[in-house]
């Protein structure tokens, strides 16, 4: 796997604090989730509202912290500079491959009281430069998105995507197998080694 997992991680861009999630975060990561339910499952497979609970969050957590140590995935929660304590949404990289691959997922979410103010694409644009940066090295990132998701097409073209195709039935979102548009943004300066 070529991502080695440093002891602290955290990205800054302008606006925004990314860093993967702690326990201490559990509560604030649970409003968070809870508050943007329906906005979030609109768009995005997520758990079902029942199974929403402090434990759950606990859980995710503590399964996230192992799967970076095992090189896997990262999920960087999204907090404002001027309001540290605010989550606002997240980065997720996920289905990270070496080899002859060096290629990840992204997906990411915003809280519905903070899109279309630009935090997405800074947030995502931070992540894209730590995972193309020498230390991590990915050759490409690809990302779905649901063909009506018009705010999100826009978030992934500024920072680079590339439309690759459409994916019939590709993902379970809202009760049924939805078509996703296949993006990718491919790191011009990777090197091998």
């Amino acid at each position: 796997m070529p991502i080695v997992a440093p002891r602290r991680l955290s990205l800054h861009s302008e606006r925004l604090l990314l860093a993967p999630g702690e326990l201490t975060d559990a509560i604030e990561i649970y409003e968070l989730m809870l508050s943007n339910h329906a906005y979030f499952s609109y768009w995005n497979p997520v758990i079902d509202r029942s199974s929403l609970s402090a434990e759950y969050v606990l859980q995710l957590i503590e399964s996230e912290r192992l799967a970076w140590e095992r090189g896997e995935s990262l999920r960087f929660w999204i907090r404002l500079r001027q309001a540290p304590s605010t989550l606002i949404g997240w980065v997720k990289i996920d289905a990270l491959t070496g080899g002859a691959f060096h290629s990840g997922r992204v997906g990411y979410a915003i809280a519905q009281a903070h899109h279309r103010q630009g935090y997405m694409k800074e947030a995502l644009a931070a992540a894209k430069r730590w995972v193309f940066a020498p230390q991590v090295n990915l050759h490409r990132l690809q990302a779905s998105v649901l063909p009506e998701n018009l705010a999100s097409l826009s978030v992934l073209r500024g920072c680079g995507f590339e439309d690759i195709g459409l994916a019939s039935a590709y993902l379970w979102v809202r009760g049924a197998w939805r078509d996703h548009f296949i993006t990718q943004c491919i790191n011009t300066d990777w090197r091998h080694g």
